[in-house]
């Protein structure tokens, strides 16, 4: 991991897409040795074909539902239900996330704190006019800032630790792995403040968390043995196992992602419409998972160094043209107001409407879940000594906007719970029937923040 000192250059969030102007390179020749590591028999090959076929015909059947319901495919829940559920999802809706890969949690923060953290956003981005870098450079939407007071209060909001906490229950991972789903750590993302009627905003299908990591990093690769297998039905998108020490970004890309964050989310700060600029994914998260790994391996592209949409350094684009299936499933969020959150899982292809078609703007807080494991530990060491300089998270372009804002929040300005989010205090000790994961992910926390 690099030190605070050594963050990546200045950019914004168009850096880690070719569509807006991501650098895109080309394959070395060793990505063609790759293929026939991951497929290395006649047989092998038989079986990837046949499990394509099958996989496009599994698309087929689920379209028409998808279709027919639209964005009420998307599983829909209260907070209160949650709580009430000893913080968990009711049983329907946990077996629908597993299902569909995203969920939107109704009320997770009551509606006038989030719209205090609006005004709080919109007065410090109105005091810090031409020292912010966003996105457009012209007319920017998502700014390059990280340390509002607001950001620090969602990230560690009571409410919004259950409802992330509720999400990694629907995880599992072996009890040797060293991760703890019952502890989630700060990972602090940008914002979005889309105005009405913007275009300028608009990602295409992707997937985050690294591109060709998913084939190239030995780990990474484990945790799709069933896809790579020919076996995509048995894949299992919520097994952390392997995720704990896979490796992310190869790159150090400006805006690749190199933490375990299980689920993407971020938290809406206005009346978000359907058409209103909204987040769109894909709701069959098994299907278009094994369809963007399989796909460069059958019979039709082994011999080719291309893993269609992947590239190093950039995220995974998934285009018409190769992911027709992918593309004619996407569905935009229900409507969502003020304190509810969105999620969506980590290997889920999603997309922004290419325009916020509504009379207000489009603002939401990024953020994910990012549960206890060594890779969060150590992020979280070198995103708390940015934190305590000003200088932007390790994962994002270097442009350290924030470091001389006076009215940013401070190690000096943040509550208990804020702390431990931020991994400036450590957790209390683990219950005896913990298991050995659960203890060691602990220990190597503590031991990389310097609490042990």
């Amino acid at each position: 991991m690099m030190a605070a000192s050594q963050l990546k250059p200045k950019g914004d969030i168009s850096s880690v897409f070719s569509h807006l102007g991501g650098k895109e390179t080309v394959l070395d020749p060793s990505f063609l040795s790759l293929k026939k590591e991951i497929v290395p028999e006649a047989e092998d090959q038989v079986k990837i074909d046949e499990a394509y076929q099958r996989l496009l015909q599994s698309f087929e059947k689920e379209a028409a539902e998808i279709k027919e319901k639209g964005s009420a495919i998307v599983p829909q829940v209260t907070f209160a239900e949650i709580e009430a559920n000893q913080g968990q999802f009711p049983a329907h809706i946990a077996d629908e996330i597993r299902k569909r890969g995203c969920v939107v949690i109704r009320n997770v923060v009551p509606e006038q704190e989030a719209r205090d953290y609006k005004d709080q956003v919109q007065e410090y981005i109105n005091n810090h006019r031409g020292q912010i870098v966003g996105f457009p450079a012209n007319d920017p939407q998502v700014w390059e800032i990280y340390w509002s007071q607001s950001q620090l209060a969602a990230r560690s909001h009571p409410n919004f630790n259950t409802a992330t906490l509720a999400l990694n229950k629907i995880w599992h991972a072996s009890d040797s792995a060293a991760i703890d789903l019952s502890k989630n750590l700060g990972y602090c993302d940008r914002l979005r403040i889309r105005k009405p009627q913007n275009k300028s905003f608009a990602l295409q299908e992707h997937i985050d968390s690294g591109s060709v990591e998913r084939w190239l990093d030995p780990e990474y690769r484990k945790c799709y043995t069933e896809i790579f297998n020919g076996n995509w039905e048995n894949h299992d998108p919520f097994d952390a196992t392997h995720r704990v020490e896979a490796r992310m970004d190869y790159y150090n890309s400006p805006g690749g992602c190199s933490v375990f964050r299980n689920f993407q989310g971020w938290l809406a700060m206005a009346e978000i419409k359907t058409g209103g600029g909204t987040l769109r994914v894909c709701p069959l998260l098994k299907q278009s998972t094994a369809y963007f790994l399989m796909k460069p391996l059958i019979k039709e592209y082994i011999d080719k160094n291309d893993y269609i949409g992947a590239l190093p350094g950039l995220c995974q684009g998934i285009g018409k043209t190769d992911y027709p299936q992918i593309i004619d499933t996407m569905v935009s969020m229900p409507d969502v107001g003020y304190g509810d959150a969105v999620f969506w899982h980590c290997d889920q292809v999603h997309a922004v409407e290419p325009k916020n078609d509504s009379q207000v703007d489009s603002s939401v807080l990024y953020i994910p879940s990012v549960p206890l494991c060594r890779i969060n530990s150590e992020y979280i060491l070198i995103q708390r000594e940015a934190f305590e300089k000003g200088l932007t998270p390790p994962d994002f372009p270097g442009n350290h906007c924030e470091e001389r804002f006076e009215d940013r929040a401070k190690p000096s300005t943040i509550n208990k719970m804020e702390k431990l989010n931020m991994g400036m205090t450590t957790f209390p000790s683990l219950p005896t029937d913990a298991t050995s994961g659960q203890k060691k992910a602990l220990e190597n926390h503590n031991k990389i923040l310097g609490f042990a």
